[in-house]
């Protein structure tokens, strides 16, 4: 089989990381080894050494290309149009709660990492500082243009979507239960914090107000 060249370290380590990503959609986490990813980029299991030391540290390179590509979903807009806060909604939750990119199993997988090596726990720690600043820009540019209520403190919002959308992640895969409930509720959930819920959530009457009992 042929050897990665080195003169092409970006791009080979990019590879690699998408096809250990696609290797995952395919057939879930538990697939993921250096022999299937190997195969996959159509190299040796040696010349992924190269650029990785070990199976750990791929992973860790693809836990960072996931946080930063779910970063970048708050830059779907790249012109000075605005884009819907409910559109934007539903693509983040697509992009998490979806089989299509394996995020939640991923998110589940860093958490257990980070408990146990404080570098990584850092490096994390810094891509989440990251995303929150990404939450807070978009969500502002939408409250400034009448999509978000003033009275909404953003910062308080956002920390409070990144927490349920962990737990959501957690809840849902660890109990395999169905993906597009989750992703469901998550919209519904997110549109309540930031006060702008008008979403239906199908199946769920978790924000239904219940009828008062009535006292004889």
């Amino acid at each position: 089989m042929p050897r990665i060249n080195p003169g092409y370290h970006d791009h080979a380590k990019k590879k690699i990381i998408d096809a250990t990503l696609e290797i995952a959609k395919d057939g879930g986490w538990n697939t993921v080894t250096l022999e299937t990813v190997a195969r996959k980029v159509g190299v040796t299991k040696g010349a992924l050494y190269t650029y990785f030391e070990n199976s750990d540290a791929l992973m860790d390179e693809v836990a960072f290309e996931l946080a930063k590509r779910f970063r970048d979903r708050f830059h779907t807009d790249r012109s000075e149009k605005i884009v819907g806060i409910h559109e934007l909604l539903e693509d983040i939750a697509e992009f998490v709660f979806s089989d299509k990119e394996a995020v939640a199993p991923l998110f589940m997988q860093a958490l257990e990492r980070a408990v146990q090596d404080a570098k990584f726990r850092d490096h994390m720690a810094e891509k989440y500082d990251d995303s929150i600043l990404q939450f807070r820009e978009v969500f502002i540019k939408a409250q400034k243009s009448g999509q978000i209520p003033e009275e909404v403190n953003i910062t308080m919002a956002v920390q409070a979507i990144y927490g349920l959308t962990l737990g959501l992640a957690f809840i849902y895969q660890m109990l395999e239960k169905d993906q597009s409930e989750a992703k469901q509720l998550w919209i519904g959930s997110v549109e309540r914090i930031l006060h702008i819920h008008n979403h239906k959530i199908e199946g769920s009457n978790l924000f239904t107000p219940q009828p008062k009992p009535q006292i004889f």
